[in-house]
């Protein structure tokens, strides 16, 4: 019997390298129990998803990961179960993708005054028509909803044309939350996005916690209340990014609260080469009431 699963991960129609079957068999290869497919901002990428699960094991889980307002670190929820035809859902997933696409060219033109020649041309270029692992494009429309084109493939061109080594120096010297090229981008409040995940059957997840960036146990129990008053319905206590000790502390949270568990990778592929998928080990059993909601 299958004993693990991952509730969070990325593909080509977002920000990871692999393209959405992929993914799936390799969670397969991983004989995991369950896999999600959770890119930021679009569905593009379930229906594919979904064709590869039909002749394999995993149980696929589509998702998506949405960027909500906070005042401090990042807040993403994550919606599990959720119909990707929803009309609402594909309203808010296209106003989020507006907002990535107003922001692109500002960052760009501040790449450029740092001494770069880089153009949103060559963005797009790169981001839709360089080849995946498979060696297919990496255009991924489904519903009429392009994949989405953000940060990630604008480190990855300033790697493939020399300006640094890796996307982590990208990342680091000038498009994180800190770098020269950074631009925020519009974002939903919570209620909105809880309300889309929920308007399309989904359950909604707070993920990775400890990127809010919170102080203390204290003040991230009043975030995670002030959500749970938004229709919040569970917490990702397992993620890659959290040590022993923060999981014990979010488990905790997640019970005193009443929330659903879940948890999950963050898989992108060889962009964020020290996470597996996999990885950590999220038991089914930990994760049941979601997999039993969802499947209902």
């Amino acid at each position: 019997m299958r004993r693990f699963v991952d509730l969070h991960t990325h593909s080509t129609a977002s920000d990871g390298d692999m393209p959405p079957a992929e993914v799936i068999r390799l969670a397969e290869s991983r004989r995991l129990a369950a896999v999600a497919l959770t890119d930021h901002d679009t569905v593009s990428g379930l229906s594919e998803a979904r064709r590869a699960a039909d002749s394999l094991t995993v149980q696929f889980v589509p998702g998506i990961e949405i960027s909500a307002k906070f005042t401090g670190g990042l807040l993403h929820i994550l919606g599990l179960g959720i119909d990707p035809t929803d009309r609402n859902l594909l309203e808010t997933a296209r106003l989020l993708r507006e907002a990535r696409n107003d922001r692109n060219p500002r960052m760009i033109a501040r790449l450029q005054k740092l001494g770069m020649e880089i153009s949103m041309d060559e963005l797009f270029e790169f981001a839709f028509a360089s080849p995946g692992r498979s060696g297919r494009r990496r255009v991924r429309i489904t519903n009429g909803e392009p994949a989405v084109v953000g940060r990630l493939h604008m480190a990855k061109l300033l790697v493939a044309k020399g300006y640094v080594r890796s996307v982590t120096e990208a990342f680091n010297r000038y498009l994180g939350r800190d770098g020269p090229a950074y631009i925020d981008k519009e974002k939903l409040a919570p209620r909105q996005a809880i309300e889309a995940i929920h308007s399309a059957g989904g359950v909604a997840i707070l993920a990775h916690p400890v990127e809010l960036r919170c102080n203390n146990n204290a003040m991230l129990t009043r975030v995670v209340r002030s959500m749970v008053r938004n229709g919040l319905d569970g917490i990702e206590v397992y993620h890659s990014s959290h040590n022993p000790i923060q999981t014990r502390a979010y488990l905790d949270l997640a019970r005193r609260e009443g929330l659903l568990i879940s948890g999950g990778s963050d898989f992108h592929g060889s962009v964020k080469s020290s996470v597996k998928l996999g990885r950590p080990r999220v038991p089914r059993e930990a994760v049941e009431q979601i997999l039993a909601r969802i499947t209902r």
